[in-house]
């Protein structure tokens, strides 16, 4: 017995380590059908202390190919550690029992995963080893997934550690666990991951599920080069330092599917993205592989950048803040009952400058500043501004007919009683109020080029075909400024207009047929000043549904000179008002698709008009203007009530000509109509407030032609200016 004795210790001694070496090398052949090879440098156990050293361990294929039911994968680890392990647990096959499970420097490279499940699956390790371990770790890990050539993932570094890890079943269905373990830590440096193309690559990854935060540095994804990639799909270019995950519930995101968190900040990120060719899923939709449903508390972004690429238009948004409360992203959440906004319940933010191209590339178009409170419905836009590329004659060469070249600038607009729910749900547009304060709007002509005979879309009827509800309870314009430039095709002069302190409002501008009928059309008022001399007033009724397309519109001018009139008629229609007071002019208009009809009623005296003729660059009196001057001044009534009391009304009868938007409709029926009360035949008067058929182009300039595409640009790598 004493030597049986001295003999089992001496095995243990020395023969353990030996036949414990061999027997885990010929168990990885035996399980992997000896396609894979384990060796192991060195193995010592310490039975006293219920310890295991394992050093220079590394796995390998042990064939050129292996089945498509395993994993193809290299392993190396330096070191593994094991202390406090329960023997008598281990002999009885019970769950055995593990102090520390440490590994050091593992590098563990997959070529390819299982395509298939084994033909005769075995029950998961859990249940075939079941372990309880006090702490595990992992340090200094690397490896590699995917072929060596192009990996879908690299990590150059990682540390991770758990605590009171549970491999059981028990541990496994324990919901307040992830992952078997009570907690996790991990620190994860340099991962680097493709996926559609991209590349997604970080600094570092904390995670901490105790503290239930993740952290991520310096978050890069790239796009593939151009021409490379899926055609037609996304393509992301995005950058960010900094990412805060806080009160992050890890083991119900494992367990329900269910992301839950307190807080997540985003700091400094800057996105710019491709639309794909096809309007992608909803977002609830393209995130549903990772979970079911997220529910964050509190979203801020920190000096945001975002543009879209690729679209002539290119929008951009830069120094963008804002916060948001209760997000909540799931199929149910983007419902009109949800009552949210992009997923969230509130959204508060203020942004910098914003950029776009109207009709590109035509019209850039900027605003300074933005100001929004969801909760407040409130939405306030500072220095609106829309600034042209090219003069009046290119935009004709470029167009092809004659068109308004336009600039706009507004200070400040504000939106209140803004239902962005409704926007967010049905993407329409209801706001109680909408105020523009000191608009201001420069139009500039040239007469020289061919009409446009498609219809006009600056007419109300037009709001009939948006397919989304524009609902404006009510519209205020404050101290706004209008000025109208015309170079017409007899003169190479220049003819201005231009209306100051206007003021207006307009109520129930709505195309939803609920709000909008001919029993509650739109009705307003506007108030400004002709020339900055003579007052106007005007008032609007139209129903904005009506096929018809029928307006009301009345109003009045104060007294005034007609010669105000003067820097726009005498450049471009060569006529000028010699003489002539108005003490007020009131008039009617009755505008349908076909027709406008109604009353211009003008008081006036000494009413005096000259015809006039263009030599040598100017604007003179001639032979045959003197000769139609005095012709028609002997036509015309020269003061209106007559000697007699009598006070003469002009007749509104002109088609209506839908190639033109309906302000020129109310233009040219208050032509009409006073040219009739100054005694000119209806006819004369129709024909001449009229149109004319338009003329051949003017001579090409540097118009530009038409954007090409930008769809294969190339990724912009920084903020443009």
């Amino acid at each position: 017995m004493g030597l049986l004795l001295m003999a089992a210790l001496a095995w243990l001694k020395w023969g353990l380590d030996p036949w414990l070496r061999r027997k885990l090398e010929q168990q990885a052949r035996t399980q992997t059908h000896g396609q894979y090879t384990l060796t192991v440098a060195s193995l010592r156990t310490h039975l006293l202390s219920r310890s295991l050293h394992l050093g220079g361990v590394a796995l390998r294929p042990a064939t050129p190919t292996t089945a498509d039911t395993l994993p193809r994968l290299t392993a190396r680890l330096a070191s593994l550690d094991l202390s406090g392990v329960g023997l008598l647990a281990l002999l009885r096959g019970r769950t055995v029992p593990i102090d520390s499970l440490t590994l050091d420097s593992l590098r563990l490279d997959v070529a390819a995963l299982a395509r298939r499940p084994a033909p005769h699956p075995s029950r998961p390790l859990y249940q075939q080893r079941p372990l309880q371990l006090g702490y595990l770790a992992l340090r200094h890990a690397g490896g590699r997934f995917g072929p060596a050539t192009k990996p879908v993932g690299e990590l150059a570094d990682g540390t991770v550690s758990a605590r009171d890890v549970l491999f059981t079943s028990a541990g496994a269905t324990d919901t307040q666990r992830l992952a078997f373990a009570a907690s996790w830590r991990a620190l994860l440096r340099g991962p680097v991951g493709r996926l559609g193309g991209h590349t997604i690559k970080a600094q570092a990854v904390d995670f901490a599920s105790a503290q239930q935060f993740l952290g991520i540095d310096s978050l890069h994804i790239t796009p593939p080069a151009p021409g490379q990639g899926k055609p037609g799909a996304v393509r992301v270019l995005f950058t960010m330092p900094h990412a805060q995950l806080r009160g992050l519930r890890a083991a119900a995101w494992q367990h329900q599917g269910r992301l839950r968190a307190d807080s997540l900040r985003l700091s400094t990120p800057h996105l710019t993205f491709w639309p794909p060719a096809q309007a992608p899923p909803p977002l609830w939709k393209l995130l549903a592989p990772v979970f079911k449903r997220a529910d964050v508390r509190r979203v801020a972004i920190a000096d945001g950048y975002l543009a879209v690429a690729g679209v002539d238009e290119a929008p951009a948004v830069r120094h963008l803040y804002g916060v948001a409360t209760e997000l909540r992203i799931d199929s149910l959440s983007q419902q009109a009952a949800a009552r949210r906004v992009l997923y969230a319940r509130t959204w508060v933010g203020h942004t910098g400058r914003l950029t776009a191209t109207l009709f590109p590339p035509l019209y850039p178009t900027s605003i300074e500043h933005a100001f929004l409170n969801t909760n407040q419905q409130a939405l306030r836009l500072t220095e609106l501004a829309l600034r042209p590329t090219i003069g009046p004659a290119q935009l004709n060469q470029y167009k092809g007919y004659q068109s308004t070249q336009l600039t706009a600038h507004i200070d400040e607009m504000r939106a209140e009683g803004f239902d962005f729910q409704l926007l967010s749900a049905n993407s329409h547009v209801r706001i109680a109020r909408v105020t523009a304060e000191r608009p201001y709007l420069l139009a500039r002509s040239d007469g020289r080029g061919p009409i446009n005979h498609q219809p006009s879309i600056i007419s109300p009827e037009a709001m009939r075909h948006l397919r989304a509800h524009l609902d404006v309870r009510r519209l205020d314009l404050r101290n706004g400024t209008i000025e109208a430039s015309y170079r017409s095709a007899s003169t190479p002069l220049v003819g201005t207009f231009g209306i100051a302190q206007l003021n207006a409002t307009l109520y129930n501008v709505s195309n939803d047929p609920s709000r909008m009928s001919l029993a509650h059309p739109l009705t307003g008022t506007a108030t400004g000043y002709l020339q900055g001399q003579c007052r106007a007033e005007v008032h609007l009724t139209t129903s904005l549904l009506d096929p018809q397309g029928r307006q009301h519109l009345r109003g009045s001018f104060g007294p005034a000179p007609f010669s105000l009139l003067n820097p726009m008629l005498k450049p471009t229609r060569l006529i000028s008002f010699k003489s002539g007071q108005a003490q007020g002019i009131d008039f009617e208009e009755y505008v349908d698709r076909e027709h406008i009809i109604g009353t211009v009623r003008a008081r006036y005296s000494d009413l005096r008009i000259n015809f006039l003729g263009y030599k040598g660059d100017e604007v003179k009196k001639t032979f045959f203007g003197r000769i139609k001057s005095g012709l028609a001044n002997v036509v015309i009534r020269d003061q209106n009530p007559r000697p007699d009391g009598r006070v003469v009304t002009g007749d509104i009868q002109t088609p209506r000509e839908l190639e033109f938007s309906t302000f020129t409709a109310w233009r040219q029926g208050l032509i009409v109509g006073f040219l009739h009360n100054v005694g000119i035949p209806k006819k004369l008067a129709s024909k001449y407030g009229e149109a004319d058929g338009g003329t051949p182009l003017p001579a090409p300039t540097d118009a530009p032609s038409r954007p090409a595409t930008t769809a294969d640009t190339p990724p912009r790598t920084q903020e443009p200016p």
